[in-house]
């Protein structure tokens, strides 16, 4: 097998390439570059140098013929070697993954031959000698620099011996001193520009095969659609994300691979490739209910990048969190027994509802209530009686308040019912309403198993802003209030 490789000092040079490395033949469509196709990088090289010899060899008897047209020389020896040489261009691009060092050197010295032949058989001949500068550029910028320097040496002996053949020794001096200069220059000029065109080579070879690590290895899905959204190119993650093999997903638009959410996301791909502008974090969903977000990014005279990561796993955990909070909230405001506010909630209410009857000039009113000879039921009945005699009043505490009102469990058997927004002048009334309202609910006994009880309460009452103006005043009004007044008995029926 014969391939074009690149190594330190040679852009493309004929030779044996590697057995783990299968050359891929390409059409004469796609060496002529008459279709486009995606061929390895290794290819592409070796192609590249045998359409540059191909052009060498058409390009350089095709001036001779028609210098020799314009003088009227046009004769058979020209025109069979202008057809050798049409014969090499050929050969070099139809066959040039055949061909090895030795016969790349050959056939360069065929083309070498060429000119030599235009050299001796035309009038003028030695004005031909300016057709090796072609010869050498292509030589110094295509092969390595030792084998460029043979190249070199060679042409200029058989320019040299043309010119002495044609000229004789006299005249031939002074061409062949300016041949040495000119070949010396081309040389010079291919072997630097060979140079830097193998440091780019390397050098984006480089930047290409970083990139790639990233691009095919990463756990994300990435790839590129050109400018109809049609994938040009994708990782395994990607493919992994479809469900596809990946040659199965390439050369297919968005629409065929993703139907799905193709509606949602052809006409964003379109607006970052017309705006030039990313759009990060598209969530969508997959027919099978997983999450994805999806990232896309102009990539100028390519089309749009697209990047994906399932994050299914992140959103369940972030609902799970979620859920998580709001039980420990609930858990850190409401009264695990009762399910009433707590403490910590009730501070939070009646502060709330201060600063809004300060904002107003509203009223709020406290209502401390606390059963009487609870600690007997404990005692004599057990306290799962008591809890449940709890829970009963909590549920009559909270059907004899208002709505709007904030019922909370202080701890033990003392509660607390909120009423805020009252009118300042109706608020003692109105708590006076409420109170009543309590009593009553809680004059029916409670029925727990085959015990019924009869609960009576105490009830004091503290109203901002006529008792205190801050929430520990006003607390401390009711709850001495409840105390100054405590008749309530708790009786076993």
């Amino acid at each position: 097998m014969v391939t074009l490789v690149t190594d330190a000092t040679s852009v493309t040079t004929f030779c044996k390439g590697p057995p783990d490395h299968p050359t891929v033949t390409p059409s004469i469509a796609q060496r002529l570059g008459f279709r486009t196709n995606r061929l390895p990088a290794a290819e592409r090289r070796r192609l590249t140098g045998a359409r540059a010899a191909f052009a060498l060899f058409v390009v350089q008897p095709s001036v001779a013929i028609l210098a020799a047209a314009s003088h009227g020389h046009l004769g058979t020896r020209v025109l069979a070697a202008a057809l050798l040489s049409f014969a090499l261009a050929l050969v070099v691009l139809l066959a040039y993954e055949r061909l090895g060092a030795v016969a790349q050197a050959l056939t360069m010295a065929a083309g070498s031959a060429v000119i030599a032949v235009f050299i001796v058989t035309q009038e003028h001949g030695e004005l031909y000698s300016v057709l090796y500068v072609a010869v050498i550029l292509y030589a110094c910028f295509y092969f390595s620099t030792g084998r460029a320097i043979v190249q070199v040496a060679l042409v200029l002996a058989l320019a040299s011996a043309t010119v002495l053949a044609n000229e004789g020794l006299g005249a031939a001096t002074e061409v062949v001193i300016l041949n040495l200069g000119a070949f010396a220059v081309a040389a010079a000029i291919g072997i630097s520009l060979r140079r830097r065109f193998v440091g780019a080579v390397e050098r984006a070879q480089r930047t290409a095969a970083t990139l790639d690590g990233f691009f095919l290895h990463a756990h994300a899905g990435f790839g590129v659609l050109d400018s109809d959204l049609r994938h040009v190119r994708v990782n395994q993650a990607l493919a992994d994300l479809m469900a596809l093999p990946p040659d199965q997903i390439e050369g297919r638009t968005l629409r065929e691979v993703a139907p799905f959410n193709a509606d949602i996301l052809e006409p964003l791909a379109h607006t970052v490739a017309r705006s030039g502008k990313p759009m990060l974090g598209i969530e969508i969903h997959s027919p099978e209910g997983r999450s994805h977000l999806v990232s896309y990014y102009p990539l100028p005279g390519v089309g749009v990048g697209t990047a994906v990561m399932d994050v299914t796993h992140l959103k369940d955990v972030e609902r799970r969190l979620e859920e998580m909070n709001r039980r420990l909230t609930v858990l850190a405001t409401t009264d695990e027994l009762t399910g009433l506010p707590n403490r910590r909630m009730l501070a939070e209410q009646l502060d709330l509802a201060l600063a809004r009857a300060r904002r107003s000039g509203t009223a709020v009113a406290v209502l401390c209530l606390d059963l009487d000879r609870f600690k007997e039921v404990n005692d004599t009945l057990g306290h799962s009686y008591g809890d449940d005699m709890l829970v009963a009043v909590s549920a009559k505490l909270r059907a004899g308040a208002r709505d709007t009102d904030v019922v909370a469990r202080l701890g033990g058997d003392e509660f607390v019912v909120l009423l805020a927004d009252l009118d300042v002048q109706e608020a003692p009334a109105l708590a006076a309403t409420v109170v009543e309202r309590l009593h009553a609910v809680l004059e029916e006994p409670v029925a727990i198993g085959p015990v019924e009880l009869k609960v009576e309460a105490s009830v004091g009452v503290a109203i901002y802003p006529l008792d205190s103006r801050d929430a520990k005043g006003l607390l401390a009004v009711a709850d001495a209030a409840m105390y100054a007044g405590k008749t309530a008995f708790v009786r076993v029926a």
